[in-house]
């Protein structure tokens, strides 16, 4: 309504307003009309394997004599730390993932007997924890460990280790970067399958010249990530269909990705990654 006057009759009266087509909203300069803010890309799902607050998940297997005695699936906010029946140091960081007794799988009195002197000679624990795109590991007791980054079924024992775990300080076995660029080329056909398995054997050297089953304590660890990450390669191929991946990570949902999307998602995230 507007407030309008009528000339002839010299009174105040109420006269419609006319009815004008909407206006466009304008730019500053009152001349080209702003276009609307286009949505923002979608998040790379991927990135949710750096963050901080979402735990990767661990999963652990021990070996005594090449026997398996132990598997368990964890969560480890804080890592995990590797220890005899006996627990270890409750108050150090990490979440203790304790061996078993010897004697309920062993035979031979002289195997158990020096299987519980390696388990003891844990002491603190063997510690593995994930620091930004890397995993790093400490031993906190005496016993001396070698590691190497194998195939899943069975450790490279046909070479050197990767290296000992030190003691003193923290040390890096992993880097996410390298692992994300040879699944890129290895998508791409040009690279062999990247590895993500842990090996460690405890308390003796690394079973370079011998069959790894002769070693008294072997401890095979795989983050599940890795794991799912190179089966959603394999499955992908040339496919444009899409696939489900589960990360394996806290606070993730399984995503449904085509062979474009997760090549990508890998692309952008390897882009970001120290080397």
């Amino acid at each position: 309504m507007a407030l309008g006057s009528v000339p002839d009759e010299g009174a105040s009266s109420l006269a419609v307003a006319p009815e004008y087509p909407p206006q466009l909203l304008l730019s500053p300069n009152l001349d080209i009309p702003a276009p609307y803010p286009n949505p923002a890309p979608p998040e790379n799902p991927l990135k949710q394997l750096l963050m901080p607050q979402d735990d990767w998940e661990f999963e652990v297997t021990a070996f005594y004599r090449g026997r398996q005695v132990f598997q368990q699936t964890v969560f480890c906010p804080r890592g995990l730390r590797l220890v005899g029946s006996e627990g270890g140091d409750r108050t150090l960081p990490g979440q203790p993932i304790t061996l078993p007794d010897p004697g309920a799988f062993l035979t031979d009195r002289a195997a158990k007997d020096y299987v519980s002197r390696v388990l003891s000679g844990l002491g603190g624990g063997l510690a593995l924890w994930r620091q930004g795109q890397r995993l790093c590991a400490q031993r906190l007791g005496p016993c001396h460990t070698y590691w190497a980054v194998g195939e899943e079924l069975l450790p490279d024992s046909g070479r050197g280790p990767d290296g000992e775990v030190p003691k003193e300080t923290e040390g890096s076995v992993f880097n996410l970067g390298p692992f994300v660029a040879d699944l890129i080329a290895f998508i791409n056909g040009s690279g062999r399958s990247p590895r993500y398995t842990f090996w460690f054997c405890i308390a003796e050297p690394w079973p370079q010249h011998q069959p790894w089953t002769k070693k008294l304590v072997m401890v095979k660890v795989v983050p599940t990530c890795l794991r799912a990450l190179l089966e959603m390669a394999r499955v992908g191929g040339a496919s444009s269909l899409e696939n489900t991946v589960d990360l394996h990570i806290s606070n993730s949902q399984p995503l449904s990705l085509t062979s474009e999307q997760y090549k990508a998602y890998l692309q952008d995230l390897v882009e970001g990654m120290d080397f």
